[in-house]
């Protein structure tokens, strides 16, 4: 467990004056910097009483403790990612042993003030994996309440024989529940009721980019983005399908840029581009203007798709296939992160079929390291590869593979069209 003390190193200040101010440490007694300078950041805020001090600090310990709990550890907080934090959520909305469960308002509030910690950190110099916005915590708590609601959790804490990235124990049902098999995925294409999330979702699962570097694809490019045009169908260069796209866009402060398929390129400009168009003209009806060239992707009103949309939707897909179980889909949960990490699994496990090393120990490869890194846009992914040659290893001996049908541009685009009429006007 973390370890919370109280400490009067301010009680003599002549400007706060405050004691009981909260330090935070590991489980080796390592003092846990950045948590201990935001506690420190909070009692000397005059707005904020000693009271409320010291219930944020306890909200924070209880986060770090759940932390440990599930194998991250507390250390490693600047790891955590929306999956995780997501799972934190699903935690707050658990019965306690006693049967009881914590008031709504009090898990939004316990949510918040974990969303404040990171935001600090993030002000303050202390890089960290989890991007959320503030607007998006009651659409995130309200998607795991409802999703509790109605999928019976998993309860096995089975440890791995292998790390996650942070360092810690892979737990067996945290991979499972952050992974989309490809028949899951190919199922929650058909349950989406608008297309333009099927859309995204293949993207996604083709190029494992970030759901908030996709929505940054243009209408139309200009600059280094000028390949990007939104050809009318049978107009597109012959060639369009043979060539990749240079897609470059803001990744977490800094600038990224990927080779985006020009075949699925192609067949957004095909299926979805028509639709885009009938959308765009909702948009001009409610604001009299033309929807920006910079945005693509539009909804059924006619708003540009934000990241808290994204979530929402996709979060319906565990919902809606609970009340139609002929659907076939298995997952528990299901996010546009999760997509992302389908993607590198597949492309990991294609990797090592190719070279003939699937179900083998774990070799240094660094031409794999670069193709996974460019995938996923990191700098450093050697523990990254070590740990999805593993988790590779350890979907083979569950069967989770079994059904794999390539992750390449032609069998992901044949799923994705198949599902939906993109000429019937949706």
């Amino acid at each position: 467990m973390s370890i919370m003390e109280f400490a009067n190193g301010l009680m003599n200040h002549p400007a706060y004056k405050r004691s009981r101010v909260a330090i935070f440490f590991d489980n080796d007694y390592g003092l846990l910097e950045e948590p201990t300078r935001w506690m420190m950041a909070v009692v000397k805020r005059k707005s904020r009483s000693i009271e409320t001090s010291r219930n944020y600090a306890h909200i924070l310990a209880r986060y770090f403790d759940w932390l440990d709990d599930e194998g991250y550890g507390c250390a490693a907080w600047q790891s955590i990612d929306e999956d995780i934090f997501d799972a934190y959520l699903a935690h707050l909305s658990q019965p306690r042993e006693d049967g009881s469960t914590i008031a709504y308002e009090t898990a939004l509030h316990y949510a918040y003030r974990i969303y404040d910690f990171y935001r600090w950190a993030k002000k303050n110099g202390y890089e960290h994996s989890l991007e959320v916005d503030r607007e998006e915590i009651e659409h995130r708590l309200d998607a795991n309440q409802h999703l509790l609601g109605h999928i019976k959790p998993c309860v096995s804490v089975d440890k791995l024989n292998f790390n996650l990235p942070t360092g810690r124990s892979a737990l067996h049902h945290r991979e499972v529940d952050k992974f989309v098999t490809q028949s899951d995925y190919e199922t929650a294409l058909a349950l989406f009721d608008d297309p333009v999330y099927a859309i995204i979702a293949t993207i996604i699962r083709i190029t494992a980019v970030r759901p908030k570097d996709l929505l940054q694809l243009p209408y139309r490019g200009r600059g280094l983005n000028a390949d990007f045009v939104p050809y009318d169908q049978g107009e597109a260069p012959p060639d369009l399908g043979q060539r990749p796209l240079h897609y470059e866009f803001a990744s977490k402060g800094k600038v990224r840029s990927i080779e985006f398929p020009g075949k699925l390129w192609q067949a957004i400009c095909d299926a979805y581009i028509p639709l885009r168009r009938q959308r765009a003209e909702l948009y001009r009806e409610r604001t009299g203007i033309s929807p920006p060239n910079s945005v693509l992707f539009l909804n059924k009103a006619g708003y540009a798709v934000t990241y808290q949309m994204l979530y929402r939707e996709f979060a319906k897909i565990p919902l809606l296939a609970a009340e139609a179980p002929e659907a076939g889909f298995k997952g528990r949960r299901f996010t546009a992160c999760m997509l992302r990490h389908s993607c590198a699994t597949y492309f990991v496990y294609e990797a090592l079929k190719q070279k003939g090393r699937l179900g083998q120990h774990f070799v240094y490869d660094a031409a794999l390291d670069e193709e996974l890194r460019k995938l996923m846009g990191h700098k450093d992914i050697k523990t990254t590869l070590e740990y999805y040659v593993h988790l590779v290893n350890r979907f083979i001996h569950d069967d989770l593979l079994g059904d794999l049908k390539r992750a390449q541009v032609d069998a992901s685009l044949s799923a994705l069209l198949g599902h939906h009429d993109y000429g019937g006007g949706k």
